[in-house]
């Protein structure tokens, strides 16, 4: 907890900071030795490398709603948002591939969704919100499409920003936060996806493409935010061990690819979309010329909409989400070409593939910390107010409605 101060310099996350962050860190680990325990590494899958990249703020309709293989994923003919005035707007063709950044905190973004309704897109970010590209702006994305497949009904994990839904990433709850508001090395101390790789002798590294500062609220990284794994060598890989471990044949089992925020290579707005693209192309072709290629699944995601419209209302399954519909690619040899892939399925499902894959217990079996309730404060929006706890968040890898992501793939004998 030493790095959370309410005095630190503030980035771009900044909300709210709550006293409620204090509830979440400097915890015992009693659950490390039931780790150990249940872990076995079983693959039973060709796939013996997993890539897991996630980028930022674009949801499904604004990259791929008018793409021709999207069929009834789709923008549906003739959609428009009200505009508040008795009228409507249409979507419409952005003009540049580097735009304003919109609202998309917890409060705009349940604006946007409206109780499922849909609606409150322009309302909440004004005719931003309603751009889109198509195939002459993403050639190398759509491009993806002759050979994997794309997950077409895969919502990010929260009615939230952006760490939220990446500690949903890192650990299948945010545990109750809503907010940018908490940050730092070591804030948190809770078992992840990284723990379950450890006990179970799985290989893992995080690839930062671009270190962004920690203290200053400038990350993507939320892995150091554990405690457990904030100053551990290997949450500091950077693109050139990414393309030397590949070149060298050390590419270990689990990769998680971090771009940079601040030098805009995440595809955050304002950034301009082809340098992100561009620096996934890199990375993808590096993967698909080394000889990990035959037996790996690069997963490319979202961590959030970014207030970008999308027609298709998230199921609500806790207090928290589902959120906005975001794309994903499953990017493999194995990968199902020229799919689009209807399964159900949120970062969760990351998770919960990287779990199947390996053998590895789900985190819903160790981590029964938010079973109950979460905290409450300031960075905890889902509470009602004057309550004493939170709606429960328990890691969602434990619900059978969310898919696992084998959906996509086609494994022979």
């Amino acid at each position: 907890m030493d790095d959370f101060r309410l005095d630190q310099p503030i980035g771009r996350r900044t909300l709210l900071k709550g006293a409620g962050a204090l509830g979440l860190a400097g915890l015992t680990a009693p659950w490390s030795g039931a780790l150990e325990a249940m872990a076995s590494t079983k693959p039973g899958t060709p796939i013996k490398h997993v890539i897991v990249d996630m980028q930022e703020n674009r949801s499904f309709d604004h990259y791929y709603g008018f793409a021709r293989f999207a069929g009834s994923f789709g923008v549906p003919r003739g959609y428009s948002q009200p505009d508040g005035q008795g009228g409507s707007v249409s979507p419409y063709h952005f003009a540049s591939l580097s735009t304003p950044d919109i609202g998309h905190s917890w409060n705009a973004t349940h604006g946007e969704w409206d109780s499922g309704k849909m609606d409150g897109f322009y309302t909440t970010d004004g005719i931003n919100c309603l751009g889109y590209y198509t195939a002459d702006d993403l050639a190398f994305y759509y491009s993806l499409f002759d050979t994997s497949t794309l997950c077409a009904n895969y919502f990010c994990s929260q009615l939230g920003p952006t760490w939220p839904n990446r500690f949903y990433l890192a650990s299948g709850t945010s545990g109750g936060i809503t907010t940018n508001g908490i940050w730092g090395f070591g804030v948190f101390d809770y078992p992840i996806i990284l723990d379950l790789l450890e006990a179970a002798g799985v290989t893992w590294k995080v690839y930062n493409i671009g270190w962004d500062s920690v203290p200053f609220g400038n990350t993507d990284n939320v892995f150091v935010f554990w405690k457990r794994w904030a100053n551990d060598r290997r949450t500091r890989g950077s693109k050139g061990e990414y393309l030397n471990d590949l070149d060298l044949g050390r590419l270990p089992q689990v990769s998680f690819i971090i771009p940079s925020f601040a030098r805009g290579w995440d595809e955050h707005p304002p950034a301009d979309i082809s340098v992100g693209m561009g620096i996934q192309q890199q990375l993808i072709t590096a993967l698909r010329q080394s000889s990990a290629w035959s037996s790996s699944a690069y997963i490319l995601t979202y961590d959030e909409a970014g207030g970008y419209f999308d027609h298709v209302p998230p199921p609500q399954l806790d207090a928290f989400g589902l959120g906005i519909r975001v794309p994903t690619w499953v990017i493999s040899p194995w990968a199902k070409p020229r799919h689009l892939e209807g399964r159900l399925y949120e970062h969760t499902s990351i998770l919960k593939f990287i779990e199947t894959n390996f053998g590895l217990p789900t985190l819903a079996s160790v981590n029964h910390q938010f079973d109950g309730a979460t905290p409450v404060g300031g960075n905890y929006q889902a509470a009602v107010p004057g309550a004493s706890a939170g709606p429960p968040a328990p890691p969602r890898d434990g619900r059978s409605e969310i898919g696992n992501l084998m959906e996509c793939f086609a494994f022979t004998e």
